[in-house]
Parts: structure tokens; C-alpha cells; sequence
């Protein structure tokens, strides 16, 4: 529903921008422009691109520019290895413009997290290498937001197109920046310059930086830290806009639910505790499931597994999309066969796990392979030996993790 109505909202945008032109066109019909898709920094993979880069094009077309075609100017990305949908920086949107032959360029970048967006944009005079006018700014991505960011827009080109002061911060090589603005959509985040004092945190969205003219295009270290969240270094090149990605929560606990393969008719949940968060967790889970006799009058026996497991994440950090990990521990399988009234109990000691979890917006779709080995002790079934699916392969957990 929400899709459906995001793409009403863009439509009717789109059709009122294209007509929403201003009378400007006799200062601006002998002007190029490249307009670079906007950058998605967004820790999720949000499917925006298209429409946020699409208002602002049709914004600049709408008063009489002339938009240099994508195919030209994608030849000149491809010449200094930029991919096409991620030219956000100064430099290399100056650097490609030039090649294309366009008098300006407009770059930005876009975040979209807990129904809020932040949008920044960018215009820049080709031939002097330097920022003309631009915009960072926050709104609530409701039916409202489409409207606001054409206004934006809108009052951008203006500020370009009729604005007669000379030309404040210079992007080419060796000229220096003096102030940067950061921006992201994670409110009182605390942001670090390696090697300088405390920032401050952001507020509405950004946070000014008095830069003292680095030099444009120096590699610049930030710290990003927040109370309860996991502290996150990020590499930046100096820029009068610099956008920050969001840094993750720590979490303390998580519920999963999980299904394993041999054990069909069947499902489980469990509990994990994080004593380091993200990091090593205890693990409590209970899968129950049955087989379904193959003959008439045959015994339905019904199975319950209880595990612990102790795991650890290995080598990629919290915010990775993709993470891996090992686990051990033990448990006990209950067979009970109601029929002869007989209980069977084998433990069992999980040697090595290997899990592997995807992260999808909040949630974590993992797999697992478990290594289990029955210890064929007491009143037990399975005797001693190594638990296997179909003969030969190790059971496999799938499953979704909501951390917390």
C-alpha cells in the first residue's frame, strides 16, 4: 500500500513540476547541465533513487536548462572509474561535467531511516570549479514530502540562476575548503575529526564544521558515537557537504524463530542474551517436530530438541550487511512414542556451528550448519555418532533473528 502510494505522490509531482516552470529561461537557455543521480547512503537498501533524482532534473529542465543526456556524460564516469549512480563528491562530478562538456553539475545524496528522509544537493559552476548554491534538509517521508522537495529545488534554482555574488567555496585542486557541513538523518549522533576536538552532534539533520582550509579532497577520519550505539570510524573526503551513513544499536537480546531441514514437520524459537553486544551471545532454543508414519498403524513419534549454544561473531564489524560467526554448545533430544509409551533422552554436544546472518531492515535472516554429536548415553536412541541429514550432510537451521 505504501508503494502504491508513493508512486501516486510521484506522478502527480512530476506533473505539476513540469509545468511549475518559472519565466527564467532567457538567463539560462545557453546553459548545460549535468544532473548526477542522487546517492543512496542509506545503511538499507532503499529503492528511491529514480524518483528523488527525477525531481530534480525535472526542476532545472522545467526553467530552461539544457540536460546534458546520461549516455554522454556516463562515457566520462566510466574514463575515471566512477560508477554512474555513485557521483556525489565535488571533484568527481566537477571532473566529469568538464568532460562532458556541461557548464554546471548538481550532485547530492539522499538517506532514508524511521520514515524520515535527508536530501542534499549540490550545484556547481563547471568552468570555475567551484559551489554555486545547495541545500541539506530533513522531512518526514509522508504524503507531503514530494511537494516539499520540488519547493526546495525550486528555490535553488532560483538562488543559481539570478544570484550575482561571487562564488564562496572553490572545489578545484589545491584550493581549500573552510567550513564542512555534516548531515545525516540520525539525530544526536557525535561526530569526531580525527586529530581534532569534538564536533558536536547533529541537530535538525546536520552539523557544521569549521574546517580551517583543508585542503578539498583530504582524507578525513570521523568518529561517530552515540550512547547506546556502536562507535563507528568513517573515511570522508574534505567537501563543503560531507553525508554521514547512521552507526547501529547495540543490542542486548533477540528472539528467533527457525525451521531445519530433515526435521520438516516441525519449527522452533529461541532467545539470545548479548553479555557483549552484537558481539558473543547465549543462545536458548526449543524446536519441537514429528514424522509422520510411512505405514498404516504405524508409531508417530514425537521429538523435541533443546539447545545452548554459546556463539561468536568473526571478522566483520556490527554495521555489515553480511556476517559470519561459530557457536558451540549441547543439548538433548526427547523422543517420546506415545503408542508403547516408551521416553528415549540423547544428549548431545554441538562440536561446531558455523552460522551465517543477512541483515534485512531490523531483522537478520540466518542459516546454519550444525556439527552435533550424540553422546549415546542413558536411555538413549541414537547411540553414539555424528547427527547427519539425508546420510551424509550436516542439519542445516534457517531462520530470522529480531534483535533488540
Amino acid at each position: 500500500m505504501r508503494d502504491i502510494r508513493h508512486l501516486v505522490i510521484i506522478a502527480l509531482a512530476l506533473a505539476f513540476s513540469a509545468a511549475a516552470g518559472w519565466a527564467a529561461s532567457d538567463l539560462v537557455s545557453d546553459k548545460s547541465v549535468c544532473v548526477f543521480p542522487l546517492v543512496d547512503t542509506s545503511t538499507a537498501h532503499n529503492d528511491h533513487q529514480k524518483p528523488f533524482s527525477e525531481a530534480v532534473r525535472q526542476e532545472f529542465e522545467a526553467v530552461g536548462f539544457r540536460i546534458v543526456p546520461q549516455e554522454k556524460w556516463a562515457l566520462q564516469a566510466t574514463l575515471v572509474a566512477q560508477k554512474p549512480d555513485r557521483i556525489s563528491d565535488p571533484s568527481s562530478a566537477l571532473e566529469i561535467a568538464r568532460g562532458a562538456g556541461a557548464d554546471m553539475a548538481v550532485a547530492g545524496s539522499y538517506q532514508v531511516s524511521n520514515d524520515r528522509v535527508l536530501v542534499s544537493v549540490q550545484c556547481y559552476d563547471v568552468t570555475a570549479g567551484t559551489l554555486i548554491s545547495g541545500f541539506s534538509h530533513t522531512w518526514r517521508f509522508n504524503l507531503g514530502f514530494y511537494n516539499s522537495l520540488h519547493a526546495q529545488i525550486s528555490d535553488l534554482i532560483q538562488r543559481v540562476v539570478f544570484s550575482k555574488s561571487p562564488r564562496l567555496i572553490a572545489i578545484k585542486d589545491g584550493i581549500r575548503v573552510d567550513q564542512i557541513t555534516f548531515t545525516s538523518t540520525q539525530e544526536g549522533m557525535e561526530v569526531v575529526v580525527e586529530g581534532q576536538e569534538n564536533v558536536g552532534r547533529i541537530q535538525g539533520g546536520s552539523l557544521v564544521f569549521t574546517a580551517q582550509g583543508v585542503k578539498a579532497g583530504t582524507l578525513l577520519r570521523i568518529e561517530k558515537r552515540q550512547e547506546g550505539y556502536h562507535t563507528v570510524w568513517q573515511e570522508v573526503r574534505a567537501a563543503p557537504q560531507i553525508a554521514l551513513t547512521p552507526i547501529p544499536k547495540k543490542n542486548h537480546f533477540a528472539v528467533e524463530a527457525e525451521w531445519t531441514a530433515g526435521e520438516v514437520a516441525g519449527a522452533g524459537v529461541g532467545l539470545r542474551w548479548y553479555p557483549v553486544p552484537d558481539w558473543f551471545f547465549l543462545g536458548l532454543s526449543e524446536y519441537l517436530f514429528t514424522q509422520v508414519p510411512t505405514v498404516s498403524a504405524g508409531t508417530w513419534p514425537f521429538h523435541s530438541d533443546s539447545t545452548l549454544l554459546l556463539g561468536l561473531y568473526l571478522f566483520l564489524p556490527p554495521q555489515s550487511p553480511f556476517r559470519m560467526g561459530i557457536a558451540t554448545g549441547g543439548g538433548i533430544f526427547l523422543t517420546a512414542l506415545p503408542d508403547a509409551g516408551v521416553l528415549f533422552t540423547d544428549v548431545y554436544a554441538n562440536l561446531l556451528d558455523i552460522f551465517f546472518e543477512l541483515r534485512a531492515g531490523n531483522v537478520r535472516l540466518f542459516a546454519r550448519a550444525e556439527g552435533k554429536l550424540t553422546l549415546g548415553i542413558g536411555n538413549n536412541l541414537l547411540g553414539s555418532r555424528v547427527v547427519t541429514w539425508n546420510s551424509s550432510l550436516p542439519p542445516f537451521t534457517f531462520g530470522v533473528v529480531i534483535p533488540w
